[in-house]
């Protein structure tokens, strides 16, 4: 289906006379949707605020009526160009950001009344339980709208010391909705899995404009070593509208499980000569503390020293003295119990299990390491401005058991391909996920050798048993690669169910390729 490119396309005056002042035309008020993360700028005609559940079916049956596509927009954090338009208008369910309820596990519920912002819906749903004389909060569950910001859920949770575990970078703007459509994952997901596991249900619609839901995805539980943890790149057609990355229909509201903040959460930054070694200490870790491993990362060095160049004198290794390395590993372990040594518990693992000297253990509090982390991208970002070159950025996934020998061969291939390109490796390692970024120079821009080294990518990572999209999604940036390289029985089954739920490919016509598959 060809984008639109006229502002009077067919839908235009029922859109607006439904919508009101809340169908934006005005080129100062839709500019921020056209621009995106990563990627080329889009363009529009209108922007799309509906601010009920009936409003999003509304426009989703008009815009099937005159065949009008549109470009869903969440917090506009996505990493693969799935959220710009090309003409089509852009739907945003950002004024769907309310809690809608809280559950108890006995089924005493608290309904949060319209009007309140997040401070006063957060004292109200607090007064409730105090007044209730502050039960246990143990398989409690969250109904809330799909345009609410994690930050903002997470306001919402704390004072009951409960929690949404989602850990990544843009937490303040990333809408949950958009996290459990897209299976998120997140740096925690080795303990909590991706945002779809998180979800007791989603409803909403479907793209032709019929209400769906409840969908379910299936609770988290940690996957066997050969198989993946993380894999976007593969639809779990039984979840519906859970982790199908808007590809069928649209999620406005979802009933979360809430978390148990833990009593307390040490952490230590670990180097290690390579990623076979990295996993290594992982299964240490893992026998050791069993579930309460909540976190593990790698930072390659690169990425290390890009983040120090960003931070200035800010920055600080949390070791006696720098200790360089090829490799960092960020390890964070929790405990339920307020009074268990678990600081000495951590470093019994790290100088005993892993015979460590002192100096190679970095302490830190948890902030700061998790601001090492948190800042690569922007790290990345910056090393790019400065050299000129443009960058290739891939979201990669294999199976556990291969994943240290995956790593360590991939950067080997690309350094023996590309030896005048930057490598910048991270990522979750608990999970078999690598964010692999490959930076050009002015004088050996990356566009150059791009599709070379996009193949090589892609071809080792299949080597492993890998996946090219782990966690961010197909969207259009991958959509060639998933037309090309996903097998022809997948690809009838997922174009199968797009023509089941959505027909007229209403919803981001081209992610997946679906503008392509549809009409193969």
């Amino acid at each position: 289906m060809l984008a639109m490119s006229l502002p009077n396309y067919p839908a235009a005056a029922r859109l607006q006379q439904l919508l009101g002042e809340r169908y934006l035309d005005e080129p100062a008020r839709i500019e921020r949707y056209e621009l995106l993360e990563r990627g080329p700028r889009g363009h529009t005609a209108a922007v799309l605020l509906p601010q009920t559940e009936a409003e999003v079916g509304e426009i989703l049956r008009i815009c099937n009526e005159l065949r009008t596509p549109l470009v869903i927009s969440g917090g506009r954090t996505g990493l693969v160009e799935a959220q710009r338009p090309l003409g089509e208008p852009v739907l945003s369910l950002e004024r769907l950001n309310r809690p809608l309820s809280f559950a108890l596990a006995d089924g005493r519920e608290f309904v949060w009344p319209a009007g309140l912002g997040i401070d006063g819906a957060r004292d109200a749903l607090l007064a409730w339980w105090d007044a209730l004389g502050q039960p246990a909060t143990a398989g409690a569950s969250i109904t809330v709208e799909a345009g609410l910001a994690v930050d903002a859920l997470n306001d919402l949770l704390r004072p009951l010391q409960l929690m949404f575990p989602m850990a990544m970078g843009s937490t303040s703007s990333a809408s949950v909705g958009a996290c459990a459509a897209n299976a998120s994952a997140g740096a925690n997901a080795l303990c909590y899995g991706t945002a779809a596991h998180m979800s007791e249900a989603a409803w909403g619609f479907w793209g032709k404009g019929e209400p769906a839901g409840p969908c379910h995805a299936a609770p988290w539980a940690a996957p066997d070593p050969q198989a993946f943890a993380i894999n976007s790149a593969h639809i779990e057609a039984s979840w519906g509208l859970l982790g199908s990355q808007g590809a069928f229909g649209l999620i406005t509201h979802l009933r979360l499980r809430t978390y148990a903040i833990p009593a307390q959460r040490e952490a230590a930054l670990i180097p290690v000569a390579d990623m076979v070694g990295a996993m290594r200490v992982l299964a240490a870790a893992r026998q050791r503390f069993g579930a309460d491993v909540e976190e593990f990362e790698f930072i390659s060095r690169s990425a290390m020293v890009l983040v120090r160049e960003l931070q200035g004198e800010a920055f600080r290794l949390p070791f006696a003295a720098d200790v360089d390395s090829p490799l960092y590993l960020l390890l964070q372990i929790k405990s339920g119990d307020a009074d268990a040594d678990l600081a000495g518990s951590l470093y019994e693992f790290l100088a005993g299990d892993l015979a460590l000297p002192d100096e190679h253990i970095g302490y830190a509090p948890l902030p700061a390491l998790k601001k090492i982390r948190h800042s690569i991208t922007e790290a990345s970002n910056a090393r790019m401005r400065a050299l000129g070159g443009g960058r290739l950025s891939f979201d990669t996934a294999t199976p556990l058991a291969g994943f240290g020998e995956y790593l360590d061969a991939m950067r080997a291939e690309l350094a023996s391909a590309a030896p005048d390109a930057e490598l910048v490796a991270f990522g979750h390692a608990g999970v078999g996920g690598a964010h692999l970024h490959v930076l050009g120079t002015g004088a050996r821009p990356i566009s150059a050798v791009g599709k070379a080294l996009s193949d090589l990518v892609i071809d080792v990572t299949l080597a492993h048993q890998g996946s090219f999209s782990a966690e961010h999604g197909i969207g259009s940036k991958w959509a060639d690669e998933y037309l090309s390289r996903t097998p022809p029985q997948e690809l009838a089954e997922v174009k199968a169910l797009k023509r089941r739920y959505d027909p007229n490919n209403i919803l981001n016509p081209r992610s997946f390729g679906f503008d392509r598959l549809l009409i193969a």
